[in-house]
């Protein structure tokens, strides 16, 4: 899974790079960590960083994160991506705010679905999306 970084007062980011100018970042702060704890971590990056562009997540910045970590779990590594039943948008936000872990959406979503979510992903795409 991808590591993410963290500001001195805890706060998780992701960084990528944007141009020669700099990097692109974005904070992941939980409900714990207060207002003035991610103006503090804004400040560090700008302080420490060559900073691009940088924003506070929002919802589809945490699905996507909780799609990622779908997909770098170890249990679905070894799948292929037209394998993984992880397209729902609508799903993956309801599961991620229900509070179901990455584990338990890839035993009850991902695993007892590959065969049907492959033949899905076949029909969309085609067949060539096995050679790629």
């Amino acid at each position: 899974m991808r590591m993410y970084e963290k500001t001195r007062n805890g706060i998780e980011y992701i960084d990528e790079i944007a141009s020669i100018e700099g990097a692109g970042f974005v904070l992941f702060p939980t409900a714990e960590q207060t207002p003035k704890m991610v103006k503090e971590a804004i400040r560090e990056i700008f302080n420490d960083r060559d900073v691009v562009s940088l924003k506070v997540a929002n919802e589809k910045d945490w699905d996507e994160r909780y799609r990622s970590e779908i997909f770098a779990h170890p249990f679905s590594r070894p799948l292929r991506w037209y394998e993984i039943n992880a397209d729902d948008q609508s799903e993956l936000r309801a599961e991620r705010l229900k509070g179901t872990t990455v584990l338990d959406y890839i035993n009850r979503f991902v695993l007892p679905f590959t065969a049907e979510t492959k033949a899905r992903n076949i029909a969309r795409y085609g067949d060539n999306i096995i050679n790629l």
